[in-house]
C-alpha cells in the first residue's frame, strides 16, 4: 500500500467531499452570469496593458509579469506603483486556455484570478494541478468567433475533490518532483542537441576550409565541373491540384513547398532521373541534395555530374556551407534572387577524390546524428509529458475517487 493509499485509507474511509470551485475561492471580478451569493468576496486588481508590460521588462526583476499565456518575465519595484503577493492560479481573460499558478510578488495582465479562501482546506497547488488536469474540459468553457473567452458560471461550477489537507500536500508533493524531472530532461536533452550541433558546425567548418597545407586543393568554377539542368513551367495552384502523396516525381518550389507528381503532368524532357543539386534562387536562397525522380520551378537550376572523379555529395556541402554568400548576393536585388551565374563562376576547393568521399562520410554521420537528435528530442519530451500526465490523472482520480479509473470530473449547470 503506498502513502496516498494509507492516507485515503486513514483519513478519509468513506470517501471525498465534492464542491463547487465557486465554494473554495475567491475570484478578482463579480461576474455577470454568476448568483450574488457565489462572489460575497472579490478581490481587486489591476490589469496591465501589452503596451505596458513590454515596457516594464527587467532580466534581473523581483516581481512576476503574469502575462495571459506561458512566460517568465519579470519587472522591478521602480517601474511598478502597485503590484500584490499572494498565492494563486489564473487563466487567461481572452485567448487561448491555460492554468498558471504562483506564488510571490506579481503584476497581472487580463488574467481571472483566484485565491483559495482556506488553505488548510484547499492547498493552492493542489487546485492548479487538478485545474491542470481538466484544461480540455476547462477549454470547451472558452466561446467566441475571434478573441474566445470563458463562461465564467461553468468555470465557478466545476465540481472538484476536497481530501483532507495532508493528502492534497503529498499529491503536490509528488507532482512537483515529477515535474522537475521533465523539466530537467527537457533541458539535458536540449543542451546536448546544442552541444552536438555545435560539434557539427566546429568539424564542417574545419574540413571545408582547407586551411591545411596537407591538402592538395585546386578550386573549379562550378560551370566547368557540373552539368547545369532545367526546370519545368508550373504555378503554385497546379502544384497543389497535382499533387498526391506516393507520386513518383517531386517538383520543388521556394522554402519547403514540394509537389509530388506522376509522369505525364509535366513534360518528359522536364524530368529529371540523375541525382542532383537543386538551386533555389529566389527568396531564401537554398540547396537541395535529391536522387529520386525530379523537377523544379523553372526560375531555379540544377547541378549533376558525370565526372568520377567529383562527389556531387561533396560539392552540395560545401554550397550548404556557403550559403550565406549567396545570401547576401541576393539581398542586394529589389527581390532577393540570385542568378545562374552567381554559381556558375563561383569557386569549389576540389580536392582528391578519396578526401572528397571522406568529407561526406563526416558530415553526413554528424548530420544523421543532429537529425535524429532534431527528430527523437521532441518526441522523447512528448513521451515523458505524456507519462507525466497520465501519471497526475490516476494520482488525482484516485484521490478524488479513491479507484485508478479516468477522471469523472463535473461541472454544476445548477442555478439554485
Amino acid at each position: 500500500m503506498n502513502k496516498i493509499e494509507k492516507l485515503i485509507n486513514e483519513l478519509c474511509p468513506d470517501g471525498v467531499e465534492w464542491r463547487e470551485l465557486w465554494e473554495e475561492t475567491v475570484w478578482d471580478k463579480k461576474f455577470n452570469s454568476v448568483e450574488k451569493h457565489k462572489q460575497l468576496e472579490v478581490d481587486k486588481y489591476r490589469y496591465l496593458l501589452a503596451s505596458e508590460t513590454t515596457k516594464i521588462i527587467q532580466e534581473a526583476g523581483e516581481i512576476k509579469i503574469l502575462t495571459t499565456n506561458k512566460s517568465d518575465i519579470f519587472t522591478s519595484y521602480e517601474y511598478v506603483d502597485e503590484f500584490y503577493d499572494e498565492e494563486i492560479v489564473a487563466i487567461p481573460w481572452g485567448g487561448n486556455p491555460i492554468v498558471q499558478y504562483y506564488k510571490g510578488k506579481f503584476v497581472t495582465a487580463d488574467n481571472r484570478i483566484a485565491r483559495v479562501k482556506d488553505k488548510n482546506r484547499l492547498n493552492t497547488k493542489f487546485l492548479f494541478y487538478y485545474l491542470t488536469n481538466n484544461i480540455n474540459l476547462i477549454s470547451t468553457f472558452y466561446r467566441g468567433s475571434g478573441i474566445k473567452h470563458p463562461n465564467m458560471l461553468k468555470v465557478l461550477s466545476l465540481k472538484l475533490p476536497i481530501p483532507p489537507i495532508e493528502i492534497q500536500e503529498e499529491i503536490v508533493k509528488i507532482l512537483d518532483k515529477f515535474t522537475d524531472y521533465v523539466t530537467e530532461l527537457t533541458t539535458e536533452l536540449t543542451t546536448e542537441l546544442t552541444l552536438r550541433q555545435k560539434q557539427y558546425n566546429y568539424y564542417r567548418d574545419k574540413l571545408l576550409s582547407f586551411e591545411e597545407t596537407l591538402f592538395e586543393v585546386k578550386k573549379k568554377r562550378i560551370g566547368d565541373i557540373l552539368i547545369k539542368g532545367k526546370g519545368t513551367k508550373i504555378t503554385a495552384s497546379q502544384m497543389k491540384s497535382l499533387h498526391k502523396e506516393g507520386n513518383p516525381i517531386r517538383i520543388f518550389a521556394g522554402g519547403k513547398t514540394f509537389a509530388d507528381i506522376d509522369y505525364g503532368d509535366i513534360p518528359e524532357k522536364d524530368v529529371h532521373e540523375e541525382t542532383a543539386i537543386i538551386v533555389k534562387s529566389r527568396g531564401i536562397i537554398d540547396f537541395e541534395y535529391y536522387s529520386e525522380p525530379f523537377s523544379f520551378k523553372n526560375e531555379f537550376w540544377s547541378y549533376s555530374s558525370i565526372d568520377e572523379n567529383i562527389n556531387l555529395r561533396y560539392i552540395y556541402h560545401y554550397l550548404k556551407y556557403n550559403k550565406n554568400h549567396f545570401q547576401v548576393i541576393a539581398n542586394n536585388m529589389q527581390m532577393p534572387q540570385i542568378s545562374s551565374s552567381d554559381t556558375e563562376n563561383y569557386l569549389i576547393p576540389i580536392p582528391k577524390l578519396e578526401i572528397q568521399s571522406r568529407i561526406v562520410q563526416v558530415l553526413d554521420n554528424f548530420d544523421t546524428v543532429c537529425n535524429d537528435l532534431n527528430i527523437g528530442l521532441p518526441k522523447e519530451i512528448e513521451l515523458r509529458q505524456k507519462q507525466y500526465e497520465f501519471f497526475r490523472d490516476k494520482l488525482l482520480t484516485f484521490a478524488a475517487e479513491g479507484v485508478y479509473t479516468d477522471s469523472t470530473v463535473q461541472y454544476s449547470t445548477d442555478k439554485t
